[in-house]
């Protein structure tokens, strides 16, 4: 494959290194890699900071389920992050992984995670590759993309490469938060003030994306925005404020204006993160903004 062009954004990630998860930034706390988001319908889990990581490996699997996984078959996992997902299903479901990410930050810290145990040591492999530009030879019998579609500016471009490298019958699923016909440019433009890129999928195009790279319509749309609406609105704030601020805060002590040049501010960055999942939460409840998990099948 071609030599990518990293996107640099994950290097200086000073708060997951000091955890040995470089890349993975305040998910460290959250759930101890970079699993996002607990998009789960269960008041416990929202209500209890300590069961996050266990809501976000909950979400996986349901993406596991919708994609009909079974053992012994070949997975794409196009936007892998630390490759949590990749670990859980090769460990959940029996599959090998190939995990593709553009951030050399990333590909690194996956690699080195998945060397601590046999079984993902040899069934995931870690591709730097530029999704746009190519994906790694198939054939693959599942695909999944994970709440990274902002980050990606042609996403037709990318269900393409997805469509060629998958056998016929192979399926892909895409979960991720969308912007609906109500969102306006004010709201792009907000989210990429706290989120940097601006290419979020959107719930009008999203299938015509996915009818352009040649698969059919939809075999099944779920809408989880009603978690955003309810449980996460309920509780993001006060988990993030009482259950992992003060360890964040501890951490990464002072301000930068009484302890100018520090790497990192703990008070400042939960400060930061919850401005803006705060931004995310008003756009659910407005109806700007949902989250959707979309099955495709490439046809036999």
């Amino acid at each position: 494959m071609n030599h990518p062009v990293d996107d640099e954004h994950y290097v200086l990630d000073v708060v997951g290194a000091q955890y040995g998860l470089p890349g993975g930034g305040l998910h460290v706390y959250f759930t101890g890699d970079l699993l996002h988001p607990p998009m789960v319908h269960d008041p416990d889990v929202w209500a209890d900071g300590r069961r996050w990581r266990q809501g976000a490996a909950d979400h996986i699997a349901a993406i596991a389920e919708l994609a009909e996984l079974r053992a012994g078959e070949r997975v794409l996992d196009v936007g892998c992050g630390l490759g949590g997902p990749a670990r859980l299903l090769v460990r959940g479901y029996g599959v090998s992984v190939t995990s593709v990410t553009n951030s050399s930050a990333h590909a690194q810290t996956a690699r080195r995670l998945n060397e601590r145990a046999a079984d993902w040591r040899s069934a995931i492999t870690v591709v730097l590759a530029d999704c746009q530009r190519e994906l790694p030879a198939g054939p693959f019998d599942a695909a999944l993309s994970v709440n990274m579609l902002y980050q990606v500016a042609d996403h037709r471009s990318m269900f393409a490469k997805v469509f060629a490298n998958l056998a016929p019958g192979g399926r892909f699923v895409v979960d991720d938060w969308m912007l609906t016909p109500q969102a306006g440019q004010d709201d792009v433009d907000a989210l990429v003030a706290h989120f940097q890129y601006p290419h979020f999928a959107r719930t009008q195009t999203i299938e015509d994306d996915l009818l352009a790279a040649g698969f059919p319509p939809a075999e099944e749309i779920r809408d989880l925005g009603h978690v955003g609406r309810s449980l996460m609105a309920e509780h993001f704030e006060q988990q993030v404020t009482n259950h992992f601020a003060p360890q964040i805060i501890t951490d990464w002590p002072g301000d930068p204006d009484l302890r100018p040049g520090r790497s990192a501010y703990g008070r400042l960055m939960v400060e930061q993160f919850v401005a803006a999942v705060n931004l995310t939460l008003r756009l659910y409840r407005d109806r700007r903004m949902t989250y959707r998990r979309l099955m495709v099948r490439k046809p036999a």
